[in-house]
């Protein structure tokens, strides 16, 4: 069931019905059950894995906790304080072997879709729910708070069906507290739903689409399209993707709202960073957050990590000896984000790529500040951001590109291509550096880019765009709305294939 079609959006005109019908107090039963008809849309086969993730992990959890009571009991009815040491002691060593089972277990039956082809079915969401599943178990193991015992409300979280897809990585404590608690009908919550949606469409159809009908003809390496076309990649495959994304997210943030879930923002305007590290501060933040938070601090916190950076303090400045603990624990979070995004190996060149550019950023930034302060810049000055901001724009562009070129020969093909062929004259015919669009097409593309930069500038500034619509006459109000709809269903561009297929769904 595609995200943007007929039977989309029937099936939730059908689910906001029954969910302000029922008793409020069986309201979070709504939801899991929907997400089970969500996915058996697109077979069996799905639900069955789905299942499988969810009773390891919510057993797995079950029993962190009985293990924790039991100990603590243990400990309780005990008034000798090394004997309450050694119980601690041997309650966190069995936890630790429980957890390392069912983690290896969780991303075994992960790494057999994700990188072998056993079955003859892609798992919708496979990248998403093993990683939200298994944030869960961690957290339970380190007694954020304790384990679900209802497994229905428990399979609801998993298998909630506006993050299954895409994400983003949601937490059980956090989105537990919106998804069960109890939610009366309110015309406000329908209204910026409904408006967050079809602008996500809008984003998706009129401007993802379009954009990527350009991308699909210079993009193969035996396009025949070089040299500046090679340059333009640079800038159209993070808009396209921007569009497609946070689209989806747009769309998946606007069904919440209007039952009166809060699902946590994803994107937060990427285009104004000015490192590689802000950017991804604010791009797929809940990944980021996963990451940083069940591995990077793990890693970087470990014992051999701070033995070993505890070593090198003989051989290297003391700046550098600070920072290895977090340089050894970044590489395996990229090298891990890179393989989240896929098996081949220009997914791993891709993470590093981005790795060498944090790594870099961090060890230049006094460089930057000589080089800043010879120009005489402020710190503040728009210029030096302006420059900062393209800069890692056009990082992001490159490192794009190379994730999406399957083979090292291609990527090489590319990069050749962009200094040898001298075709920058075609500058002076902007019609022809986007081959598979006309006139039209590329005039509602253009008008569909300023209207997103515009409400990213303004979410910059720290204006809510809702708040400012809701100021506007109810008459042209509504007349804004019906437009924004029509562009979004009647401009939609089909030249790019199948109308709302995402570029994340079989992650």
């Amino acid at each position: 069931m595609s995200l943007i079609s007929i039977q989309f959006f029937a099936f939730l005109a059908l689910l906001l019905l029954i969910y302000y019908m029922v008793p409020a107090k069986w309201q979070w039963m709504v939801p899991p059950v929907f997400s089970i008809v969500f996915y058996l849309s697109y077979g069996v086969g799905q639900i069955i894995l789905i299942l499988s993730t969810i009773l390891l992990t919510y057993g797995l959890g079950l029993s962190l906790n009985y293990v924790e009571e039991k100990f603590s009991a243990l400990r309780s009815a005990c008034k000798d304080r090394e004997v309450r040491k050694a119980y601690k002691a041997e309650c966190t060593k069995l936890k630790k072997r429980m957890m390392l089972a069912g983690l290896l277990l969780n991303f075994g039956i992960w790494v057999v879709f994700k990188f072998t082809s056993v079955f003859p079915f892609s798992p919708l969401g496979i990248s998403i729910y093993t990683f939200i599943a298994a944030g869960y178990c961690i957290d339970v193991y380190r007694a954020k708070y304790p384990a679900e015992r209802n497994l229905l409300r428990y399979c609801s979280f998993i298998m909630f069906f506006p993050h299954i897809v895409q994400g983003p990585f949601s937490r059980y404590d956090a989105l537990g507290k919106t998804l069960f608690a109890r939610h009366a009908f309110d015309f406000d919550h329908l209204e910026q739903g409904m408006l967050r949606l079809v602008w996500g469409c809008f984003k998706k159809l009129v401007i993802a689409d379009r954009m990527l009908a350009v991308i699909n003809v210079i993009l193969p390496k035996d396009s025949g399209y070089g040299g500046i076309y090679v340059f333009l990649l640079f800038i159209l495959l993070p808009v396209q993707l921007y569009a497609d994304f946070s689209g989806y997210m747009d769309i998946v943030a606007g069904v919440c709202h209007m039952m009166g879930i809060t699902l946590q923002e994803n994107f937060a305007q990427p285009f104004f960073a000015r490192s590689v590290d802000e950017f991804w501060r604010r791009w797929h933040i809940t990944l980021g957050a996963w990451f940083k938070d069940y591995l990077f601090y793990p890693i970087s916190m470990g014992k051999s990590v701070q033995k070993f950076s505890s070593r090198c303090k003989k051989i290297c400045p003391p700046a550098v000896v600070r920072m290895i603990p977090s340089y050894i624990a970044l590489f395996f979070v990229w090298s891990a984000t890179g393989l989240w995004h896929g098996s081949s190996p220009n997914f791993l060149l891709w993470g590093w790529i981005n790795l060498f550019c944090i790594v870099s950023s961090m060890q230049l930034k006094p460089v930057y500040t000589k080089i800043r302060q010879r120009l005489h810049l402020s710190e503040e000055n728009r210029c030096w951001h302006l420059v900062q901001m393209i800069r890692t724009f056009l990082i992001f562009g490159f490192a794009e590109m190379i994730s999406d070129l399957r083979s090292v020969h291609g990527i090489m093909m590319k990069c050749r291509s962009l200094f040898l062929e001298h075709n920058w004259r075609l500058l002076y015919r902007p019609m022809n550096l986007f081959p598979g669009l006309e006139e039209r097409d590329l005039l509602i593309l253009a008008v569909g880019i300023v209207m997103m930069i515009v409400l990213d500038i303004l979410k910059e500034k720290g204006y809510n765009p809702y708040e400012i619509i809701a100021r506007i006459p109810i008459l042209p109000r509504y007349i804004c709305y019906v437009s924004l709809l029509y562009a979004a269903l009647l401009l939609d561009y089909a030249g790019a294939g199948a109308a709302g297929g995402f570029m994340y769904e079989q992650f």
